[in-house]
């Protein structure tokens, strides 16, 4: 049968014998009848395991040494013994190389005694009685019908557990002894891991982990006296992970066979994506450890090479990017998160170019496409597009391109050179810019032979206060009052006038970028949010620079009213005093008045409370109720073929890199549309450069908190200079050296599993399936789980499932009386190991279970 292989088969370098450099020469064997080829000094285990044939072990691992290898001398957990022609007994597979010519065997009585006996060995100190139990599969471990104590029940990965699945496959002898509880450490009150020493079979590959192939060396064996003798496992060096140096690595977890370490953090639904949150919580894809590290060894070229691998403007989004990656950084829940952002702006700004020697730019294909609007999602349209070798007209109303970035976001956080600059890569690539050209209707596009339309026009509109009065002049929304910033009309006889006392409502990062702006001119500023500082959705360092600034944060107000203005001032405006009551559908606690109101002059009120996409009719595409295009989030393709759309006009207001995210995918689509493959990807750093799986020991590593960037004094802020001047060189090294280097750990082998065996799903299979009732599982030709359903008859049930179609190959079956039960059973444990439901499941069903 064929061993269960999750990741690709590699001869381990981890099985050569000590002191040997690299293997031979390939040489033949036979195991169990079949010729297997492999090089000389691969272990008996790693040639079986590349050619299917599984053996049992658990101290093994592709990533590691054998134990003989690794101080064990002859411990180890002794399953997977072999027996070879010609050597008396049986050998361990694991550190027996292979030789030409060898004859080896994998079962026979005597090797299954043997196995038997080592695995009651394993099994008595270990927590066992669920393995032999006829009701383990679907129970929670937490209540046991027959009235086990908890402290020898299985653990809760019970369905995924490495342990289980061995000790399924050898059999478990009726001379294993009962577990006696040991009352080992358990500790499950440190940061992400928690260590069940009492689970733990000293097998000791975390131990081989974290010393010899991260070399960090925070683990050690333990010894201690217990009911049953002498019990060894292995432990932290000292009290705690971070008092031993742990650098959370994940390493220990992942080669764990057993529930004895686990990291509390991971969804088994998304197990890669949580192991590496940065670089999932990024819109745009980039990879965020690669650089973050690169920056860590002043590699800037090479850094910004792999951000811009994913989108075309790390300067731009080296300032202003609301940094989903940081909010998701596991570091966050030792101390800080690293900030991934200030690192993708020093190395913008200390680009080498080292990107440009293999940046795509593909022949000229004869077709165009338009682009509506030179925002974020338009520029990325257009960037990708050209490239691909299509000739691109980006139309835009304003004078000059950017979009939000240039008109919404103020000049201290992110400077007109920055634009202009990573604009003029845009123009490189032959993009036509049409300033000035506001374009309502398609048609007229298609009639002039672009083969697809992009539509990126923003949220230009401001939501008004809906309060009487907010139509008066001197009542203006934030989209046109930064507009008027950036272009210069405040304060200008044709422009905006602040006045002494300018209101900002609202309480997000928009309203702090009004209330900056208007100190900038001189206005005494107040910024008014109806909730408390809690609630406010500001960043921590806009909310900082209000303060640093002069800005006067009013907490727990609401605008009632606006009037005309006395005693000198243009506006008299009416607060209604607000309480917290119970939250409302955001999670914040909703505002309600109580009774009391304020009653003060102003000259100037920014509604700075939302934003929403102005609408053409002559654009023909279909829009919700808030005005935002309706478009295929896998295409962004809108109701009309070959017009596409991304950005604000479509999520309404948001951030930057989403807008570079959908810009992206549209351009992909669109190249298909033009003839090409849709293939828009780059490879632009390729010098080979990987993380250094050996982390080595830090001392202090896991207590360094977060280094902040340079910034502008605040007497100094009178202007438009750049407040934020990010990280020097020094810095910028030692912040990125903070990371954790998650992304090690999806590279960790998957061990090798037991044979799980499966019959092909046909006609003439299932014919000779019984027609007692029962429960089968159907499964694709990965061998992913697709449906778990009771049945009154096997047999007609699974005949119903093939009739439907579908993607099973193969099904396995059980006779069950209780079929519902035993059908719930099932799939609470696959719930309990994959987080979903099986084939995915519904929305449904999932809050179901």
């Amino acid at each position: 049968m064929e061993a269960v292989q999750t990741s690709e088969i590699r001869w381990w370098k981890a099985s050569k014998p000590a002191g040997m450099a690299e293997f031979g020469a390939p040489v033949k064997l036979s195991i169990d009848g079949v010729e297997v080829e492999a090089p000389a000094g691969a272990s008996v285990l790693n040639a079986a395991t590349a050619a299917g044939l599984y053996i049992p072990a658990l101290c093994a691992h592709p990533d590691l040494p054998p134990a003989g290898q690794r101080g064990a001398g002859e411990g180890g957990c002794n399953l997977c013994m072999v027996e070879i022609d010609g050597v008396d007994g049986v050998v361990k597979a694991c550190s027996t190389t292979v030789t030409a010519g060898m004859v080896v065997t994998t079962k026979s009585p005597a090797i299954q005694e043997v196995r038997q006996a080592s695995l009651a060995k394993i099994l008595g100190p270990h927590p066992h009685v669920c393995l032999t139990c006829p009701q383990r599969d679907g129970c929670s471990r937490s209540q046991c019908s027959y009235g086990n104590p908890q402290e020898t029940r299985c653990c809760t990965i019970f369905s995924s557990c490495e342990l289980r699945k061995v000790s399924d496959y050898i059999g478990i002898p009726n001379t294993t002894p009962p577990y006696k509880p040991a009352q080992l450490p358990v500790v499950l009150d440190e940061p992400f891991f928690d260590r069940d020493y009492n689970l733990c079979i000293d097998c000791r590959r975390c131990l081989v982990a974290c010393n010899d192939v991260r070399g960090v060396g925070c683990l050690e064996v333990k010894e201690v006296e217990t009911p049953q003798g002498k019990r060894t496992y292995v432990g932290t060096i000292a009290p705690t992970l971070i008092e031993s140096g742990c650098t959370f690595c994940q390493a220990c977890v992942t080669v764990c066979p057993t529930g004895a370490l686990m990291d509390r953090t991971l969804d088994p639904a998304k197990r890669e994506e949580s192991m590496v949150p940065c670089k999932n919580a990024c819109p745009a894809g980039i990879d965020v450890p690669r650089y973050v590290q690169l920056a860590a060894e002043g590699k800037y070229g090479e850094a910004i090479a792999v951000v811009r691998e994913r989108l075309p403007f790390p300067g731009i989004l080296g300032r202003a990017c609301f940094a989903m990656c940081e909010s998701a950084c596991r570091r966050k829940d030792l101390d800080d998160p690293l900030s991934i952002r200030n690192l993708k702006r020093i190395a913008a700004d200390n680009d080498t170019g080292v990107w440009r020697e293999h940046a795509k730019k593909l022949p000229a294909t004869g077709k165009k496409a338009a682009v509506i609007g030179a925002g974020p999602a338009g520029l990325t349209v257009a960037y990708y597009l050209a490239k691909q070798g299509h000739g691109v007209t980006v139309f835009d109303a304003q004078p000059a391109a950017g979009g939000m970035a240039r008109y919404g976001i103020p000049s201290y956080r992110v400077p007109a050179e920055v634009i202009d600059n990573e604009v003029a890569e845009v123009s490189a690539l032959g993009v036509e810019f049409r300033f000035g050209a506001k374009v309502e209707n398609v048609d007229t596009l298609f009639n002039d032979g672009y083969g697809a339309v992009f539509v990126g026009i923003g949220a230009q509109g401001g939501d008004k206060l809906g309060i009487p009065g907010d139509d008066l002049p001197g009542v203006v929304d934030s989209p046109t009052y930064l507009k008027a910033v950036t272009m210069g009309l405040v304060n200008t006889p044709e422009g905006i006038q602040t006045g002494k006392k300018v209101a900002v409502i609202g309480g997000g990062n928009v309203a702090t970028d009004n209330a900056r702006s208007s100190r900038r001119f001189g206005a005494e500023v107040d910024m008014v949010y109806r909730r408390t500082r809690e609630e406010m959705p500001a960043r921590l360092e806009e909310f900082e620079g209000c303060v640093e600034e002069g800005v006067n944060i009013r907490y727990l107000l609401a605008p009632k009213k606006i009037e005309p203005g006395t005693n000198g001032f243009r506006l008299q405006i009416t607060y209604a005093k607000m309480a917290l009551g119970e939250p409302d559908a955001s999670g914040r606690r909703k505002p309600v008045e109580t009774g009391e109101e304020v009653v003060e002059g102003v000259d100037l009120v920014i509604a700075a409370i939302g934003q929403f996409p102005n609408r053409f009719e002559g654009f023909g595409v279909e829009t919700d109720r808030k005005g935002r295009i309706t478009v295929r989030e896998d295409s962004m393709l809108t109701s009309r073929p070959k017009v596409y759309a991304g950005g604000d006009c479509v999520l309404g207001p948001s951030t930057l890199i989403e807008s570079v995210a959908q810009g992206r995918v549209a351009a992909s689509a669109m190249d298909i549309v033009l003839g090409g493959d849709g293939d828009i990807s780059e490879v632009l750093l390729r010098t080979g450069w990987e993380t250094n799986p050996c982390i080595g020991r830090k001392e202090g590593f896991n207590k360094i908190r977060k280094f902040h960037p340079i910034m502008l004094a605040p007497e100094q802020r009178t202007g438009w200079d750049e407040v934020e001047l990010g990280f020097d060189d020094a810095t910028a090294r030692a912040e990125a050296a903070r990371c954790f280097k998650c992304n090690l750990a999806p590279k960790i082998a998957d061990a090798i599993l037991p044979p799980e065996s499966s019959l092909k799903f046909d006609e003439a299979t299932i014919a000779s399936v019984p027609t007692e009732s029962g429960v089968f599982q159907l499964l694709d030709g990965d061998k992913n789980v697709l449906m778990i359903k009771g049945v009154e008859n096997l047999r007609e049930g699974l005949m119903e499932q093939l009739e439907r179609g579908g993607d099973a190959t193969n099904f396995v079956f059980e006779e069950a009386a209780l079929f519902t039960s035993r059908e719930s059973q099932m799939i609470q444990a696959y719930l309990q190991q994959y987080g979903k439901m099986p084939g995915g499941g519904s929305d449904e069903l999932d809050d179901l279970f």
